[in-house]
């Protein structure tokens, strides 16, 4: 059969709505590629970009912090290339994540597809899940657009072969990004065509990494052309180590079932050797990624072997069983990104497709199985050179204009609006970006300079960053938008962002002169935090809370402040007037548990852990293991004689994922 491209819906088992958060992201998260990865014990000639692009949280996006474990069979909107060789579904609501790649030959699927997607705290804007191909973009941990919807479009080529493409405006770096896939008629390839476009006047750090889950195959390996990786050391900090025996740990970590704690593995391909990675079971039988030269980084992810491990392994699915990552990305490791120069375009080509070879020639010498893998990346290079195919489909594909099919967000649109008003060119020349719902607030003040009256009780519907913004509300501020609570808001949340604090705490004092809102009672809380002024930041998050009883995320946000001050009995006298739905949150219920715990209501705390089969804290962060800490705070005041060595914490509540030791 010729390649056919159809747009259509599956059912998958799912949360049914995932809520954004009401409050900006203006306080600094747990970010584990970023969390003790400034120290590094590597040599002065490895000329990596380690912490470069740092970002501390997700504005202008907001959290999307609020899902369940209650899931349901429910429309997904997908789309499906398929030829007589591959059939690849992807997620058009979710990233445009490629959710399962079909070899139709074996029957057998090159990815790790989970049975569920189930949200869990594990991204920049917090919800995650696990499974398939996600396309990372700009900052330092998961894409802004892992749980959200991308524009899709689709075009056909002269030949009739169907094109797909996926893109989006991300507001962080302010680039565009689009991903076209195709399938050859004669091919078991999948074909990735990447391109990023920064049409700034200013060089940005950038990001970019294709994080690919696949089946942890027991007596596995994986193949890679590297003979050393650099290390997340369970000692913190970053190393480098030999392949395939790390010689830190001593064992063999291209056969990952070896691997103890949870690690990263970012292998140093010699520049002049085929960029690939390979997953393979003991049959010889997996998945092969290759890429262009842009894309020189490889990864293997491993949650480790251990309960607090497994334990995140068993949240994120149902009976879907382990997987691993192995990930291609533009740096060498994932705790940097690289300077992309002003008005410049990155491009690149991914393929995935499947490596089929006899297992003698894998599992005995490592050379020979990387010879074996080279093999087959070379014969596949002599048909499809990649690099050669970028350039030569810069016009062909790269810069066409596609038929919009399912639309996204309105930023694109704004970036426009704000670049005409600015005498800027546009964002893309040959990318569609209609307006949406979504940035009415923002065109309005672009045109009239001022917000229209918004209701304080309401929610802040979007967020927006660049000092460009910041100059259009300052200007607002002291003409038509001088009178307009939510114009000084607005501009206290980004004089909060870029760290001018005095200026951020007058705003949101002008901001409740006007008109006493909950939002700037929020802002102020943090601004005075920061400014270690405790007291007036208890009373101004207290007073936040007293407003929004029934708004979780405003709430979650001004008990983390009094929790993270000690300011214990405040919690427990706060507690009492929230609404029901937010006292019923397991993780406001965390936080009440430490209080009572140090306030000396051991057995209240207890019994609130215990309760109705324990405290299920969905939105655990990775690398956060808050509640392992509050069992075992518990656990010790109720047995003061108990030994360290002694303590075993139920898996429900292990979330360590690090053996640690002296290396």
């Amino acid at each position: 059969m010729k390649p056919s491209l159809i747009f259509t819906n599956n059912y998958y088992e799912c949360d049914q709505t995932i809520k954004e958060s009401s409050v900006p992201s203006i306080c600094e998260m747990i970010n584990v590629q970023n969390k003790d990865k400034q120290k590094n014990f590597l040599s002065e000639d490895e000329g990596l970009h380690i912490g470069y692009g740092k970002v501390v949280g997700c504005f202008p996006y907001k959290e999307q912090n609020q899902y369940t474990t209650d899931l349901k069979n429910r429309e997904v909107a997908v789309a499906v290339l398929e030829n007589d060789y591959l059939k690849a579904t992807f997620l058009t609501e979710y990233g445009g994540r490629l959710w399962e790649l079909i070899d139709k030959k074996s029957g057998k699927n090159l990815l790790y597809t989970n049975d569920v997607i189930q949200p869990r705290n594990l991204a920049l804007r917090n919800a995650w899940f696990s499974g398939g191909v996600e396309w990372n973009l700009g900052v330092i941990g998961h894409s802004p657009f892992t749980c959200d919807k991308l524009y899709a479009a689709e075009t056909t080529r002269e030949d009739g072969m169907p094109i797909l493409r996926f893109y989006e405006f991300e507001r962080i770096r302010k680039v565009t990004y689009q991903m076209d896939f195709w399938l050859e008629e004669d091919s078991n390839i999948l074909f990735c065509r990447m391109r990023i476009d920064n049409r700034n006047s200013e060089m940005i750090p950038m990001y970019w990494w294709s994080n690919i889950a696949v089946p942890e195959y027991e007596h596995g390996r994986l193949v890679v052309h590297a003979t050393e990786a650099y290390k997340n050391s369970a000692s913190g900090g970053i190393r480098k180590v030999q392949v395939p025996v790390d010689n830190e740990a001593g064992y063999d970590i291209t056969y990952y079932e070896n691997t103890i704690s949870s690690v990263d593995y970012f292998f140093d391909i010699p520049s002049d050797a085929k960029k690939y990675i390979a997953n393979v079971n003991n049959e010889g039988y997996g998945l092969l990624q290759l890429s262009s030269n842009r894309l020189q980084g490889r990864k293997l992810f491993s949650w480790g072997h251990i309960e607090g491990s497994d334990n995140w392994q068993d949240v994120l699915t149902k009976n879907a069983g382990k997987y691993i990552e192995i990930q291609a990305g533009v740096a060498k490791t994932q705790y940097e990104c690289i300077p992309m120069p002003p008005n410049t375009v990155w491009e690149w080509i991914e393929c995935y497709t499947s490596v089929d070879v006899k297992p003698d020639s894998i599992f005995n010498e490592y050379d020979n199985a990387v010879r074996t893998v080279d093999a087959q990346v070379e014969n596949i290079w002599e048909k499809y050179d990649l690099n050669t195919m970028v350039a030569d489909t810069k016009d062909s594909i790269g810069k066409k204009k596609f038929d919009l099919v399912r639309n996204a967000s309105g930023y694109g649109a704004l970036e426009n609006r704000l670049r005409e008003k600015l005498g800027e060119i546009s964002i893309s020349k040959h990318l569609e970006f209609p307006v949406n719902d979504d940035v009415r607030d923002w065109l309005d003040i672009l045109e009239k300079n001022t917000f229209t009256h918004k209701d304080a009780h309401i929610a802040p519907s979007s967020f927006v960053v660049g000092d460009e913004w910041i100059d259009i509300l300052g200007k607002s501020s002291k003409s038509e938008g001088k009178d307009n609570w939510y114009v000084w808001y607005q501009l206290g949340v980004m004089y909060k962002y870029t760290n001018r604090l005095e200026e951020a705490l007058n705003c949101f004092k002008e901001s409740l002169f006007l008109e006493v809102n909950k939002w700037s009672y929020h802002g102020a809380a943090y601004i005075y935090n920061e400014m270690k002024d405790i007291d007036k930041a208890v009373k101004y998050a207290v007073k936040a809370i007293e407003l929004g009883t029934d708004d979780y995320s405003l709430c979650e946000s001004c008990l983390k402040l009094l929790l993270n001050n000690e300011y214990y009995e405040f919690i427990i006298k706060t507690y009492h007037i929230l609404g029901e739905e937010v006292q019923n949150n397991n993780r406001i219920k965390m936080y009440l548990a430490f209080a009572y715990v140090n306030t000396g209501n051991v057995d209240i705390a207890d019994r609130m852990m215990n309760a109705e089969g324990g405290l299920d804290v969905v939105d655990i962060r990775e690398g956060e293991i808050t509640i392992t800490e509050l069992w075992e705070e518990i656990f010790k005041l109720k047995n003061p004689d108990v030994r360290e060595e002694d303590i075993r914490v139920p898996k429900k509540y292990n979330y360590k994922m690090k053996v640690y030791s002296d290396n």
